[in-house]
């Protein structure tokens, strides 16, 4: 599988955004700035693209003044595999804080109820 760095969170957002897909640069950096709240520059966002497009993971082509961007099929396997890789990073760090109810043995992620040492996942379970 190609090679691509996705340590900064920009370009993993770029490569789940385009997954959803096709997208130009501007959409990507509208995109990803209403989810993390600060706008990527360009400098970061188009090199970026570039990239992908000469590893053959994206297409590109005009449409009007902008380049719409598609992954390719190989693209797509390589968002597949990175989307599969963070999920399972994301589901180890979850899986350490989920505690079982003491009664029904349902998982809580968060909140819970807690009585006399013991988690439980509603008061009625904590009662029987």
């Amino acid at each position: 599988m190609t090679e691509i760095d996705l340590s900064h969170v920009n370009r993993l957002y770029t490569v789940l955004l385009l997954k959803s897909g096709d997208r130009h640069g501007y959409e990507l950096m509208d995109r990803i700035e209403k989810i993390t709240g600060k706008r990527p520059s360009s400098s970061h966002i188009y090199p970026f693209l570039s990239k992908l497009v000469d590893k053959g993971l994206l297409d590109e082509r005009k449409d009007g003044r902008r380049k719409v961007y598609r992954l390719t099929e190989e693209g797509e396997s390589f968002a597949e595999e990175k989307t599969k890789s963070f999920g399972e990073i994301i589901e180890a760090s979850v899986l350490e804080k989920i505690e079982e109810c003491e009664n029904c043995g349902c998982e809580i992620f968060s909140g819970g109820y807690e009585e006399k040492g013991e988690i439980y996942c509603c008061e009625h379970c904590a009662s029987n």
